[in-house]
């Protein structure tokens, strides 16, 4: 008679939050000089489980960047709301500055802004330096709408946090600054293109 066991063992220094979980599997065979344990194999964690773990992580935190939009997407539209990104960390911009900034042609801006005038969202002046520059100002309402997706972003993201007992947040903070570390932080124009 012989039975499979599965025995989940933790490999690494007792109370750390580094140590590796480990499947431990094995045979045990009866006979009449008693029970042994035989073919004993481990399992470690594997790579594609590091990465699985990691998009799922991705995805949740993708989940929240798209709550903390919801309300500005119902106001005005991706390509929009990117325009009152930049406004809104860098102040009044000249229109080509803004269309480089944003990678798009100078026309598809003058049509994009011309709707967020019209919505009250951002208003044109004539530059005090010259006459002949028009720039790009972020009205009150511009700034509110970026500023509130932001703070409900937070808002989520603290709440995640808060859910933890303390044990499990420092191994969040500390595997998201180690894949901060290890991914680069990434270029502006590449944030943009999801409004951030």
């Amino acid at each position: 008679m012989h039975a499979t066991i599965h025995v989940s063992l933790t490999v690494g220094t007792p109370n750390t939050t580094d140590a590796l979980p480990v499947l431990v599997s094995g045979v045990l065979v009866s006979s009449p000089s008693g029970t042994t344990l035989i073919a004993m194999t481990s399992v470690a964690r594997t790579h594609e489980d590091d990465v699985e773990a990691t998009l799922a992580a991705s995805r949740a935190l993708m989940g929240i960047v798209v709550r903390s939009l919801g309300h500005a997407l119902e106001e005005v539209t991706l390509p929009q709301y990117r325009i009152l990104v930049v406004l809104c960390a860098n102040g009044p911009m000249r229109s080509g500055d803004l269309a480089e900034q944003l990678g798009v042609h100078q026309s598809t801006l003058t049509r994009t802004a011309d709707r967020l005038v019209a919505g009250g969202w951002v208003r044109r002046e004539t530059s005090s330096e010259s006459r002949r520059e028009v720039l790009v100002h972020l009205t009150k309402a511009g700034r509110s709408l970026v500023t509130e997706a932001m703070a409900v972003r937070r808002r989520e993201v603290e709440a995640v946090l808060d859910s933890a007992d303390e044990r499990i947040r420092k191994v969040i903070l500390r595997g998201f600054k180690a894949f901060a570390q290890a991914a680069g932080e990434p270029e502006d124009f590449e944030l943009l293109s999801i409004g951030m």
